[in-house]
């Protein structure tokens, strides 16, 4: 009988492999679950803005989110723009020079958000409303919050000495879960712009 070490080596044992990859399967999970969310946010945020808060008055709607709501959503939007297109280049399109271009577009794009988180913040200020009022806004600050999160930790993965996986892991995960977030709060923000124009 031949000893159990020999037996093993003459015969490795493979453990049976998954059928297919499953690095995205946390994302599918977590977006599949946030669609009833949005749509349930959705209907909500369309009645809650049905009123005009107390305190504001026309004038002062004219003077902040009248005039100066194309500029917040030029920034926004420039912003998304610049994330998703250093995103897919870290993700899709890995050229000799992807790391400096996934930098310069992140940075430019986190430029652009915060800009408009600050248009946002004085427009609204101006026309008398009070501040996180709405969905729209609360997710706006959590959306620009986690970016400035995500370009830090990206910031950072090449300066440390220890943990650098986990870093880089947390960075990716962020970085998708952001511009998921974004999405929500452009689609929130389109509902809120319409809801306001139309009185």
């Amino acid at each position: 009988m031949l000893p159990l070490y020999r037996i093993s080596r003459n015969y490795p044992v493979t453990l049976p492999q998954a059928n297919g990859p499953t690095d995205g399967a946390p994302g599918k999970i977590l977006f599949g679950l946030l669609i009833p969310v949005v749509l349930a946010i959705l209907c909500g945020s369309a009645s809650a803005l049905s009123s005009p808060p107390p305190g504001a008055v026309a004038g002062q709607f004219n003077q902040g989110i009248g005039m100066y709501w194309p500029y917040h959503v030029l920034l926004m939007s420039t912003g998304f723009v610049l994330l998703a297109a250093g995103f897919i280049i870290a993700r899709y399109h890995k050229t000799g020079n992807w790391y400096n271009i996934h930098k310069i577009l992140e940075a430019a794009g986190g430029a652009c958000i915060i800009a408009g988180m600050v248009v946002g913040i004085y427009m609204v200020a101006l026309s008398g409303f009070p501040p996180l009022r709405n969905i729209h806004e609360i997710f706006g600050v959590t959306t620009g919050l986690l970016v400035i999160v995500a370009l830090a930790l990206g910031f950072c993965i090449k300066r440390a000495k220890k943990s650098k996986n986990s870093m880089r892991v947390s960075h990716r995960w962020l970085g998708r879960v952001t511009l998921g977030l974004m999405v929500i709060t452009i689609s929130l923000g389109l509902l809120v712009l319409m809801t306001l124009l139309r009185r």
